[in-house]
């Protein structure tokens, strides 16, 4: 019975998101955001998942950097694996700052899934990605309307600042990223 009800829930998400999300823009500048609203500017949740490589996680693995890029994709979705190559590079270029980047496969529910694997191996996208947990899903699903979709979150879980829908290019997500680490300062 609680397998039904999860595939159900992930079944209800992927209808959610079946549609993949705009294309980056030519033009570097910051793009307009979705406001969150004081009271969705709640803890991300408490949750425990796996890392496609099958690694335990919880919602503490926010407190690895003051800022986190949550960037949920899926593997059917042409735009998120466009961007996933400039991600990989800022997610290097920006280690030492207080920074990462963490993905979340909308559409993997178990580790070592093959597609997702030779994406991210192809895309050399070599920063965490997480697998769709029931418990991750259920808090992740407010904030998505469409693939890829990032929202930034701090070392304590809360989100901080808007929600992007839609993929950018590299020059974009760093205005973004410089903007959000300034005014964490």
């Amino acid at each position: 019975m609680k397998k039904m009800k999860y595939i159900l829930l992930l079944l209800a998400m992927m209808l959610t998101l079946a549609a993949c999300g705009k294309t980056a823009t030519e033009e570097a500048e910051v793009p307009e955001e979705t406001d969150v609203s004081e009271e969705a500017n709640v803890l991300f949740g408490h949750f425990s998942s796996q890392t496609l490589e099958g690694e335990e996680v919880t919602e503490e693995i926010f407190a690895n950097a003051d800022l986190t890029m949550v960037n949920i994709w899926g593997t059917f979705c042409g735009p998120c694996i466009a961007e996933m190559p400039d991600l990989g590079e800022l997610s290097l270029e920006y280690a030492d700052k207080g920074f990462q980047i963490i993905g979340v496969l909308c559409d993997v529910m178990e580790p070592g899934d093959e597609t997702a694997l030779e994406i991210v191996e192809e895309t050399k996208a070599d920063y965490t990605h997480l697998i769709a947990s029931e418990d991750l899903t259920m808090n992740v699903l407010q904030y998505v309307s469409s693939v890829p979709t990032t929202v930034f979150i701090d070392k304590d879980g809360y989100v901080v600042g808007e929600v992007y829908s839609g993929a950018r290019d590299k020059t974009t997500w760093e205005l973004i990223i410089n903007q959000k680490l300034v005014e964490g300062q």
